[in-house]
């Protein structure tokens, strides 16, 4: 049996949680949320934690923090927030024998094998993804900022394999635009930004949700009027979003190879499940080269629960606790 404290830091809200882990499965004992914004340091975030969850440290086997921001070994800053963490030292000063700091999304990959990932809701393919199943998983999700990974199965005995998550930047990749309403829309939206190729996370993310009912309408919404009051009805921005969305999915899944599904992690599209519901999204994934049938074939999930990131970070630290012990293992 063992305890593994959790954390996923965002700009807005801090969750802590601590979870039992038996042989590969977890159980949650007890989750918090707590606002971000007064976290200066490492140091205020685990006083906050020990405080919230009535546990010292010391009683657990692994620390994991999840952060929406670089990460480099233990040393991390939150993107939007003045947070900065570094975890060098804070083991002995604590009492925990291991500490892990990983970005939010890598936590992402890694809760699509927890139940949180199995209990997503299904907004294309089977029911529900194969657990035991060693094909890629991807994720992504479109919020203040876009974050993407995928996770590979690298091997390992049934019932635990070993999984790698891999990181990826596919934010800051040109969008690409198809035709001439869109290449229109693609010069308003780099002269508005001051760039030459906007980038996929300029076009689904907050901002670009923004920009994109300007253009269509002429009225400008912060990030959040726009999904109350224009994405929850058939609206030509939500057209335009849910086609974008499909597109972007599309070219996801085909550079992940992520036959093994694509879960869409909150953001945006978790507060407005109709952008994934809109029939411009299901056309939009249809478009174009499909090598193998691998887009048709993959499965879409739509993770709605704010927690998953803390499952994601607590399955990441059974899976560095699990390497640990093969490790020492190999060397006995």
């Amino acid at each position: 049996m063992q305890r593994i404290f959790a954390a996923d830091i965002g700009g807005t809200n801090a969750r802590f949680a601590l979870f039992t882990g038996h042989e590969g499965s977890l159980g949650l004992d007890t989750v918090v949320w707590e606002k971000s914004a007064d976290l200066r340091t490492a140091e205020d975030l685990l006083q906050i934690m020990q405080r919230q969850l009535q546990t010292p440290l010391a009683e657990g086997d692994m620390l994991v923090i999840a952060l929406a921001g670089p990460t480099h070994g233990l040393r991390g800053k939150l993107t939007n927030g003045p947070l900065q963490v570094d975890l060098g030292g804070v083991g002995q000063r604590y009492g925990l024998s291991c500490c892990l700091l990983i970005n939010d999304f890598t936590a992402q990959a890694f809760a699509a094998l927890t139940p949180r990932g199995a209990g997503a809701k299904v907004v294309r393919g089977r029911a529900l993804p194969d657990t035991e199943s060693t094909q890629t998983k991807a994720v992504f999700g479109a919020g203040t900022g876009l974050g993407a990974a995928s996770l590979v199965c690298c091997g390992g005995e049934a019932g635990f394999r070993h999984w790698l998550a891999v990181p990826s930047e596919a934010g800051h990749a040109p969008f690409a635009f198809v035709g001439a309403e869109e290449h229109a829309y693609q010069g308003f939206l780099a002269r508005d930004l001051g760039c030459d190729m906007p980038t996929a996370e300029n076009v689904l993310c907050g901002e670009g949700l923004s920009l994109l009912h300007y253009y269509l309408s002429g009225q400008f919404y912060y990030p959040a009027m726009v999904g109350e009051q224009v994405l929850s009805h058939d609206t030509p921005t939500l057209h335009w979003y849910a086609r974008f969305l499909g597109r972007f999915c599309r070219q996801w899944i085909l550079n992940t190879l992520s036959r093994g599904g694509l879960w869409i992690a909150g953001g945006i599209v978790a507060k407005n499940p109709q952008c994934v519901e809109h029939p411009a999204f299901l056309q939009e994934l249809a478009a174009g080269g499909d090598v193998g049938g691998i887009v048709h074939a993959t499965p879409i999930l739509l993770t709605t629960d704010a927690n998953s990131g803390l499952w994601g970070a607590a399955r990441a630290g059974l899976e560095h606790l699990r390497g640990q012990t093969l490790a020492a293992s190999a060397k006995g």
